[in-house]
């Protein structure tokens, strides 16, 4: 612990003294059915970070009113029925020493539901992303809202939560009424900067006659709405003064970002980790509050510098806890190089619940499932078997992690001298090096857990049986399919992976043969343009990038745009023939020439590596297939398939 002087000293919020500075901070993840009520599987979900060793628990916003609800999935504050169940959350959490705390939220002009039933603003017009207008609330909705509110945070209270939070922040109601851009009323609500946090306040002061003065009360307050037309830091600032001097606030949450800005409400990777610690650091010279840091703060080192330089009070962790819940012990216990860091690709996690599932991530594949598969799930087998595992990439890497974690005696062959497979090709692509940090934690681990690594050895049937292995697990991975029309076995021609390896011979005019509609293609599409060449990507789909989580294809769409970048989507190349391409429009079928092409560059479906797994099966007690091998697939697939092969072995 002697590099964390900050980090794992308790903190007063209020009345409340939390362990430690590491705080789990609120978001959706989709893991209540719909009835409105609290589940098991969600309480679960937040005890595993308490289990991990957060101090503080901040579970997601539920509803104030059935008005307020974003998704189906939302519980409803209101609603003294949920107290019961909402009371083993705050059991759950309490058994392992950290706090929890509720936030209440109205979804007002934000919705996961399309199309929603009505959505309620302080003046009737759309959120700018979204197509959904609103009704202009009147003073009795405005009025069913603060009691709602205050409801809810009894609720809370009376569960046995530790303290509330209300949320002035990206998707809700109280942030539109707080901003100039959304409200232009004309009554006591809307006006002058004191009309425009007339609700807010008027919820404060009905929560605090609810549950008294001695209750934590937070905000989770957007500072920056990062939209042309929305307020920045400095009002945001002027915010965080004007609840502090009611004197009824106990501490500031800090957020940025709207729905309309998405982007930077959960950024990906291309946003530097860290990247919005100077807002605190701003919000904390000029008021007294507790201060919560926020954004992409992803390890423990990079949290205890936010703290010993002033920057904050506590430091905010989400998708950095969803990736790995047992972060805080690893680091208080001097095992930080074993923590699971989050990649930020939002493919597992946020991309998930926007389309109203279950959370995810692409290498933890206990989130939403810690009953059955978090801390202390994996048990030791019955019967320790030789186990040989060939294929190091991102499947043959966990399973025989999982493996030798139940005792097995595990042997890996990979046939290159290095280990991660197309992670390592991934990783390579224009922002996509943090990608590689899947499998290096999994190198990692299985170099710890004693695993044997044969390198640079080409498994065959005999030299697999030659170890008198109990089972084999085939891990061969996939490589890519070719094109199959005319014209593709052009010396010009080359599919992704010949690109990224360096084994293209690449002029200075590129069409791009897009079938894959992810990073794979994307990927490469952005490191040709930054090499200064002309890019036409010809795609059947609907748009250059449509499998990419939302946020990060805006922010894709921000770079290739100011770049030699053309897009042809609604088209199918039909076939090559030297610099030109006969492109077919997916709907009409009228066909059309194109030329002045050097290069063609091409990204489509791969196909399994399978011989061994057939050359072996029925000649040792137990083979298996893993991975692309079985089915080529995205990493998370074969990340969790590899989990739950290891867990049976």
């Amino acid at each position: 612990m002697s590099q964390f002087d900050y980090l794992f000293t308790p903190f007063k919020i209020g009345n409340v003294t939390v362990k430690n500075r590491i705080v789990f901070l609120p978001h959706f993840n989709a893991l209540c059915n719909e009835d409105g009520m609290p589940s098991e599987r969600d309480a679960y979900y937040f005890a595993e970070r308490a289990k991990g060793g957060a101090g503080l628990i901040i579970m997601y916003a539920i509803a104030a009113t059935r008005s307020g609800k974003m998704s189906e999935r939302f519980i409803h504050g209101w609603d003294p029925k949920i107290i019961p169940a909402l009371s083993k959350y705050a059991d759950l959490v309490h058994e392992h020493g950290s706090k929890i705390f509720g936030q209440i939220n109205h979804g007002g002009h934000t919705t996961l539901v399309n199309p929603p039933q009505l959505l309620m603003a302080p003046t009737q017009m759309p959120e700018p992303s979204s197509p959904f207008n609103t009704k202009e609330m009147e003073l009795e909705d405005i009025q069913e809202v603060i009691e709602g509110f205050a409801k809810t945070a009894l609720h809370f209270k009376q569960a046995g939560f530790d303290g509330v939070e209300i949320k002035v922040a990206h998707d809700g109601l109280l942030r539109s009424f707080v901003s100039e851009y959304f409200n232009r009323r004309t009554d006591q609500y809307g006006g002058s900067f004191e009309n425009r946090l007339r609700l807010p306040m008027e919820i404060i002061q009905a929560i605090r006659n609810e549950v008294g003065n001695d209750f934590p009360l937070g905000i989770r307050l957007c500072l920056d709405e990062f939209t042309a037309w929305g307020y920045d830091l400095e009002y945001g600032i002027e915010l965080a003064k004007a609840f502090e001097e009611t004197g009824q606030v106990t501490y500031i949450n800090t957020d940025a970002g709207t729905f309309s800005s998405f982007y930077m409400e959960i950024p990906p990777a291309s946003v530097p980790a860290g990247f919005a610690v100077y807002m605190g650091a701003a919000l904390k010279e000029v008021i007294n509050l507790p201060i919560i840091a926020f954004g992409r703060i992803n390890d423990p080192i990079q949290a205890e510098k936010v703290l010993a330089d002033g920057h904050a009070d506590l430091v905010g962790m989400a998708r950095a806890l969803i990736a790995d819940p047992e972060l805080p012990n690893k680091a208080l216990q001097g095992e930080v190089e074993d923590i699971r860091n989050c990649i930020a690709c939002n493919d597992g996690c946020i991309y998930q619940v926007m389309q109203d599932k279950a959370i995810r991530c692409i290498h933890n594949p206990a989130v939403g499932k810690e009953r059955e598969l978090g801390i202390g799930t994996l048990l030791q087998a019955d019967k320790k078997k030789s186990i040989v595992v060939v294929g190091g990439g991102a499947a043959g890497l966990k399973v025989s992690e999982i493996a030798a974690l139940r005792g097995h005696k595990v042997t890996l062959i990979e046939k290159n001298d290095k280990l991660g497979g197309q992670v390592l090709l991934g990783s390579k692509l224009p922002f996509r090096d943090q990608f590689q940090g899947v499998t290096s934690h999994l190198i990692k681990r299985v170099q710890s857990l004693g695993v044997e690594i044969m390198y640079n050895t080409e498994a065959a049937e005999n030299t697999v049986m030659n170890l008198n292995p109990d089972a084999v697990i085939i891990a061969t991975g996939s490589r890519p399919l070719g094109l199959d029309i005319p014209g593709a076995d052009q010396e010009n021609v080359y599919n992704v992976y010949d690109v990224i390896e360096g084994n293209a011979e690449v002029g200075d005019r590129v069409l791009f043969i897009d079938y894959n509609g992810h990073y794979k293609a994307a990927g490469v599409v952005e490191l040709l343009a930054t090499q200064d060449k002309h890019v036409n990507v010809v795609t059947p789909m609907s748009f250059v990038g449509e499998n990419l989580e939302p946020g990060n294809r805006v922010m894709l769409y921000q770079r290739i745009m100011a770049l030699d970048v053309e897009m042809t989507p609604h088209y199918e190349v039909t076939a090559i023939e030297g610099d030109s391409a006969t492109i077919k429009n997916c709907y009409t079928e009228e066909e059309v020439t194109i030329d002045g092409y050097d290069t063609f560059v091409y990204a489509n479906h791969n196909s399994s590596i399978a011989e061994l797994y057939f050359a072996l099966k029925g000649k040792c007690p137990e083979v298996y297939r893993v991975g692309d091998s079985v089915s080529p697939r995205m990493i998370e697939q074969v990340i969790w398939e590899a989990e739950e092969l290891g867990r049976a072995l």
